[in-house]
């Protein structure tokens, strides 16, 4: 009897977590991204708490964990100042004040069935990506004119993260905003 081939199978679905601050100022940011990122037409400036992963578990499935969660924890008013070369490829705006409560919610979300998803060789440092570029001198030439444009702080509260699903072609669509405990 001859073998039938079979059809690869289609790529698993692809999920991640973010917040999408909005901020005064963030026009500034976005201009920037527009020049620097390859991402920012892709997705605007975010902050991920949870980053891309493929996964069996459905859209509804990774939605309850992230409300499980984040229905637990306060707002977090965030801070954002200064700026980062990263690796030698991207420039980062960090996260000042918050940044603790963030690294929390972040620990927290991989937690269950996100646990493993979590890349534990990479410290997770909370950052908006504002420039991603291979080659050195572009990325040095970008963080010269981040720390020129970006040298005030901008500060918002996180009060909702957004579930998006990762398409293959790296679109990003915002499935579910969760917000955090306001009680």
């Amino acid at each position: 009897m001859p073998h039938r081939l079979r059809r690869p199978r289609p790529p698993l679905p692809r999920f991640a977590v973010a917040w999408f601050p909005d901020f005064a100022g963030m026009e500034r940011i976005e201009d920037f991204r527009q020049r620097h990122d390859p991402m920012a037409s892709l997705v605007p400036a975010h902050l991920a708490l949870v980053f891309p992963f493929a996964t069996a578990q459905s859209a509804l499935q990774v939605e309850t964990h992230v409300q499980r969660v984040v229905s637990r924890h306060p707002p977090i008013a965030i801070a954002f100042r200064p700026v980062r070369v990263f690796a030698n490829e991207f420039v980062f705006l960090m996260a000042t004040r918050g940044a603790a409560a963030v690294v929390e919610l972040h620990d927290r979300l991989y937690t269950r069935s996100l646990r493993p998803q979590l890349r534990t060789d990479l410290g997770y440092e909370p950052h908006i990506t504002l420039a991603r570029n291979a080659e050195l001198a572009r990325v040095e030439a970008a963080y010269a004119e981040a720390q020129e444009l970006f040298g005030g702080e901008v500060s918002g509260v996180l009060r909702a993260v957004t579930v998006l699903a990762v398409g293959q072609d790296g679109r990003i669509e915002r499935l579910k905003d969760i917000a955090l405990n306001t009680a």
